[in-house]
C-alpha cells in the first residue's frame, strides 16, 4: 500500500511538474508573441512615421517652388512707371505744319512726380521716344536680383514725325538710368560699364551672355497724340518700353 502510494505521489508530481511546465510554455508562447507583435507594431510605426515627414517634406518643397514660379511670373510682369507725356497744345504753324508742345516728367510707381517737367515742341503729331534698352537675362529677373532684377533703359531723346532724330530733344544725356526705377542704391561698377560699352554689349553675343545680359539694343516707341491727353511711359522689368494713354489698363488689369 505504501508502495502504490509512493508511485502514486510520484505520478502526482510528474504531473504538476507537467502542468507547470505546461503554464510556463503556454505563458512564455504568449508572451512572444506579444514581445513580436510590439515590435512589429513599433516598426510599423516608424515606417509610417519615416513616410509622412516624407510627404511633408515633398509638399512643403512643392509649395516653395509653386511660390517661386508665383513670384517669378510676376515680376516677369512687373511694370515700372518712368513718365508722363501730356500734350500741352496743338497747333498748326504759318507754314501749315502740325506742331505738338509737349510736357515730359518722370514719375515713381505711384504716379507721383519725381523730377522737374521739361516742356518740347515738335514738328507734326506723332512722338518718337527714344532710348537704349538693356534686357537682363530671365534668371535674373526671376530671383528679383538686386543689380539686375529689371531691364534698364537710359532716355536719349524726344522727337516729331517730321524731325530728324538727330535733331531731338535730349532727356537723360547726364543721368545713367530713369529715376523712376533707381532702387536708391549707388548704381554697380558693372552698370556703369554697360552704359559706357553699350554698342560693345549689343553687338557681342559673348560679352553679353558674361555680364548677364540677353539683349541690348535701342528703341524709339512712338504714339499719335491727342489733345489733353496724358501718356504713360512704363518698363517691363522682363522686356522694353510702352507708350499709352494714361488710364488705360495696364499688363496687370489695374487702372492706371
Amino acid at each position: 500500500m505504501a508502495e502504490t502510494l509512493k508511485t502514486f505521489a510520484s505520478l502526482l508530481r510528474s504531473l504538476v511538474m507537467l502542468a507547470v511546465l505546461g503554464v510556463v510554455g503556454v505563458a512564455s508562447w504568449f508572451g512572444y508573441e506579444a514581445l513580436t507583435s510590439r515590435s512589429t507594431l513599433e516598426a510599423k510605426l516608424h515606417e509610417r512615421d519615416a513616410e509622412v515627414a516624407k510627404l511633408t517634406d515633398k509638399v512643403a518643397k512643392q509649395t516653395e517652388r509653386i511660390e517661386q514660379l508665383d513670384l517669378a511670373l510676376r515680376l516677369l510682369k512687373r511694370d515700372h512707371r518712368l513718365a508722363h507725356l501730356t500734350v500741352v497744345d496743338q497747333w498748326e504753324s504759318p507754314e501749315k505744319k502740325q506742331m505738338t508742345k509737349v510736357r515730359f516728367v518722370e514719375v515713381d510707381d505711384d504716379d507721383r512726380p519725381i523730377d522737374k517737367p521739361r516742356d518740347f515742341t515738335i514738328e507734326g503729331d506723332i512722338v518718337y521716344v527714344e532710348a537704349w534698352i538693356v534686357k537682363y537675362l530671365d534668371q535674373y529677373v526671376e530671383k528679383g536680383d538686386p543689380a539686375r532684377g529689371t531691364s534698364i533703359c537710359l532716355f536719349k531723346r524726344l522727337y516729331g514725325e517730321h524731325q530728324e532724330p538727330s535733331e531731338g530733344f535730349v532727356l537723360d544725356s547726364a543721368r545713367s538710368r530713369p529715376a523712376a526705377y533707381d532702387s536708391g542704391i549707388e548704381m554697380p561698377k558693372f552698370e556703369r560699364e554697360i552704359w559706357e560699352r553699350f554698342w560693345d554689349f549689343a553687338n557681342d553675343p559673348n560679352k553679353a551672355q558674361l555680364a548677364g545680359i540677353r539683349a541690348a539694343h535701342g528703341e524709339a516707341p512712338f504714339v499719335k497724340l491727342l489733345p489733353d491727353t496724358t501718356y504713360l511711359i512704363e518698363l517691363r522689368a522682363s522686356d522694353g518700353l510702352t507708350i499709352k494713354p494714361k488710364g488705360a489698363a495696364s499688363s496687370e488689369g489695374r487702372q492706371l
